[in-house]
């Protein structure tokens, strides 16, 4: 597996994470590894498994195929469906960078409001 499907697929795992609101820690816990390992998951610096792809998957309710599309996008059911094929859209890399940047943006902005009240 590349370095360049392996970053693609830990920027997937990352936005589903955030999409979905999850810790790290709960999926590391699903799908049986350390929280360590799971950050090296996320930041690219191991390769996905076959087995850890699938379980990835189940987890969010999507398709292995959907997670391990080599284009930039990934295709996300409805939250709480468990139809996949329904109400799906597709998401490419540089709407998921986008909304990383504004969530994070959007974060900083709140605290530094709430340190001024």
């Amino acid at each position: 597996m590349s370095n360049l499907m392996t970053l693609s697929h830990a920027k997937k795992l990352r936005f589903l994470r955030k999409s979905f609101d999850r810790k790290q820690s709960e999926i590391a816990e699903a799908l049986n590894l350390t929280q360590q390992a799971y950050s090296k998951l996320e930041n690219g610096d191991i390769a996905f498994s076959d087995s850890t792809i699938d379980k990835i998957s189940a987890f969010f309710g999507i398709t292995p195929a959907d997670f391990e599309r080599s284009s930039d996008g990934i295709n996300i059911g409805v939250i709480g469906d468990n139809n996949t094929n329904s109400n799906a859209y597709v998401l490419d890399s540089k709407i998921i960078d986008t909304f990383q940047k504004t969530v994070e943006q959007n974060v900083l902005l709140l605290d530094l409001l709430i340190k001024e009240k």
